[in-house]
């Protein structure tokens, strides 16, 4: 049995397991495959979601869930 408690957290509703506590804000981001500096973290709370700074860190949980999203998107002609 491994000594590490691992945690399964939700990051736009794909499961991943850490083993990391507390849990970089940035370290959310690479997960989500999303550039560090294009990038927005949400935290889904019971009052909506929290926007949480990219040098934030959060005490790892079970069960927490983030929306990762861009903050912007460049298209090109079609």
């Amino acid at each position: 049995m491994p000594s590490e408690t691992t945690y399964r957290i939700y990051i736009n509703n794909r499961p991943h397991d850490i083993s990391r506590a507390p849990l970089p804000a940035a370290q959310v981001a690479a997960m989500a495959g999303v550039p560090l500096d294009n990038v927005v973290i949400e935290l889904e709370t019971p009052a909506g979601l929290k926007e949480v700074a990219l040098d934030g860190t959060l005490a790892a949980a079970d069960g927490l869930s983030f929306l990762v999203t861009r903050q912007f998107i460049m298209g090109g002609a079609a």
